[in-house]
């Protein structure tokens, strides 16, 4: 059978992910012809990747004008209206999938030798309102009869690029199946929908509302929006595959990590680290930033270091000149070297990191520690904290760089979340005081993938700042040249700068293209734990906080300042609650005309 293929491509940052490469390296051998339509704008490297891996035989570059529809009427156009009848079948599909799950092959030859069908599709949406029952366009294959009919020219080439696509959906999603119905074409689905329970989906939209029915019917393709929006499933989704089909849900992960903000929860449980022992390649250049603010700490930190098998450079930076002889006489006594410099106290540990600039850029792997003692609770949130962290990055660092050298699209390791902050949580209305911050940073970087901070009650982050990131990875915050002036002094107050920064490093790697794993916590807590926490009664509402310390977090100033942002809630719900009963006698009493 001489097959083509016209595939539409549309990626919202411009970039061609794995699972499309994957889909058209499957697809291709079942077509003479694929036709590759993008309505983003590729690079040259990613359409020589197409050509030089034999994936496509024409390419075809447009604006995202028309949508889906306006990419096939040119993509047809492309190949010439007259050769259009030269093929056995026309297909048209786009890229809002996964797959195929299992061998397209048997499904194309059992609706070519039913000469009960015309065109076919993978899924149909039922009638609804006035909407009639139509196959939907992500896939729907032309048998020869119907692109030899006139009907198929007058129907494309009327296709108009509208800018709103409910109005593509309107004028040709919901109409090109009746279309061709009415001039006596027969068509079915791969799962016909219109007799399938609906219960419990909110619209009979099964490609979208019910992933688990499209697997269970044998559709090879799964939608990609529903992973995201409906992440309960997914992970369910990703098991069901695993078990039942060889794609690599890899590219699943990979693509939904970079479009999406890569720390949604469904992500979470595949981001775990390897913990096998392992060591980078002798030729991996990496550098090790501690801030050493706590001298009597140091000894500690270079135990470990001691016990590495793989090279570094050590910068240390210190916030003072009369702690540069004892950290001297520490390096000495266990026979170590590291650059020192004399950064000041402003900034903790992050802005003396930031400073180096000029010294880290030029590593491969940087991992930035230091020396965390916390005044408002030490041992609690201090020693345990800092042990925690560690435990986690710095005892086990051959293994983490050995993966960060190993994927090139990891850029960041975080800690996984110490044992205090298990049992307590961050204040909300502290959060709510970072978030304007992070929002105006995340702009003063020019990222230009989108994320929403507002919408996020807690962030995905290592807690005290304790990394391993390649340089890139973070290129846009060093590139921001923070300033002394621009850092608040000690006492810290509360929504700094330093917490917006210790919040946005995995959202700052994802909009450099770069996911992150999390390094596992030696220690096993229950997963009960989490679940008694989040299901408490409401008569036991008491849900233990992180202890604030004033005279650390700005002081008076500081205090008032999250009184406003801890009680405003509460004061706008007894309002609401409050004047809502007097609003409607009043409305009662005097109505409006």
């Amino acid at each position: 059978m001489k097959r083509l293929l016209l595939y539409v491509h549309f990626n919202r940052y411009n970039s061609l992910s794995d699972h499309v490469l994957y889909q058209l390296e499957q697809m291709n051998p079942l077509f003479s012809r694929i036709v590759f339509i993008s309505n983003s704008q590729l690079d040259e490297a990613a359409i020589n990747t197409l050509r030089e891996r034999r994936l496509i035989d024409e390419v075809v570059q447009r604006k995202n004008s028309g949508f889906d529809f306006g990419a096939w009427r040119d993509g047809m156009d492309a190949v010439g209206w007259e050769q259009l009848k030269n093929f056995d079948s026309l297909t048209i599909m786009n890229d809002t999938c996964f797959g195929p799950l299992w061998d397209m092959l048997p499904i194309y030859q059992k609706f070519e030798e039913d000469n009960t069908v015309d065109f076919w599709g993978l899924t149909n949406h039922r009638a609804q309102g006035k909407m009639k029952e139509h196959l939907q366009s992500y896939f729907i294959s032309f048998k020869k009869e119907v692109v030899l009919s006139p009907a198929f020219p007058h129907f494309w080439l009327n296709v108009q690029d509208f800018d709103d696509v409910q109005d593509v959906i309107d004028h040709y999603e919901t109409q090109v199946t009746t279309t061709f119905e009415e001039e006596g074409f027969r068509y079915r689905a791969v799962f016909d929908t219109v007799d399938e329970p609906t219960d419990h989906m909110p619209h009979p939209d099964f490609s979208f509302y019910n992933t688990s029915a499209i697997l269970q019917h044998g559709v090879p393709f799964i939608k990609v929006k529903p992973l995201n929006a409906i992440p309960e499933y997914t992970v369910a989704v990703l098991d069901f595959i695993q078990k039942n089909s060889d794609y690599p849900t890899e590219l699943i992960l990979r693509h939904m990590s970079k479009v999406f903000p890569n720390t949604e929860n469904y992500l979470l449980a595949y981001k775990y680290a390897q913990m096998a022992p392992a060591s980078p390649s002798p030729k991996a250049k990496v550098a090790i930033h501690l801030h050493v603010f706590y001298t009597d700490l140091l000894a500690s930190f270079l135990e470990i270091f001691a016990t590495y098998d793989f090279a570094y450079d050590l910068y240390i930076t210190t916030d003072s000149k009369k702690k540069v002889p004892t950290i001297e006489e520490v390096l000495n006594l266990y026979n170590a070297q590291a650059a020192i410099h004399v950064t000041g106290n402003v900034g903790r540990d992050v802005l003396p990191m930031l400073k180096l600039k000029k010294e880290l850029s030029q590593y491969d792997y940087v991992g930035h520690f230091h020396t965390k003692k916390s005044k408002e609770a030490d041992f609690w949130a201090g020693e345990s904290w800092r042990n925690d962290l560690v435990d986690m990055l710095v005892r086990p660092a051959g293994s983490l760089l050995a993966q960060l050298e190993k994927s090139p699209d990891l850029g960041l390791v975080i800690a996984d979340i110490p044992t205090y902050f298990r049992f307590v949580k961050l204040d909300p209305a502290h959060e709510a005081m970072i978030e304007p911050m992070m929002t105006k940073m995340w702009k003063e970087m020019g990222m230009t993938k989108v994320i929403d901070f507002k919408a996020y009650s807690t962030y995905v982050m290592s807690y005290g700042t304790f990394i391993w990131f390649k340089y890139d990875a973070l290129k846009p915050l060093f590139d921001l040249d923070l300033t002394e002036e621009q850092v608040p002094a000690e006492p810290l107050p509360q929504g700094s700068i330093l917490h917006a920064i210790e919040r946005m490093m995995v959202y700052i790697a994802w909009g450099q293209d770069y996911d992150f794993i999390i390094a596992p916590h030696p220690k096993r807590l229950a997963p009960y734990i989490d679940v008694n926490l989040l299901n408490t009664k409401p008569s036991n509402t008491f849900y233990p906080w992180a202890p604030i310390e004033f005279t650390q977090f700005g002081g008076l100033k500081g205090s008032v300042k999250f009184f406003f942002h801890a009680n405003f809630g509460i004061l706008k719900y007894v309002t609401k609650r409050v004047l809502a009963p007097a609003l409607r006698i009043y409305h009662k009493v005097m109505p409006f005309n």
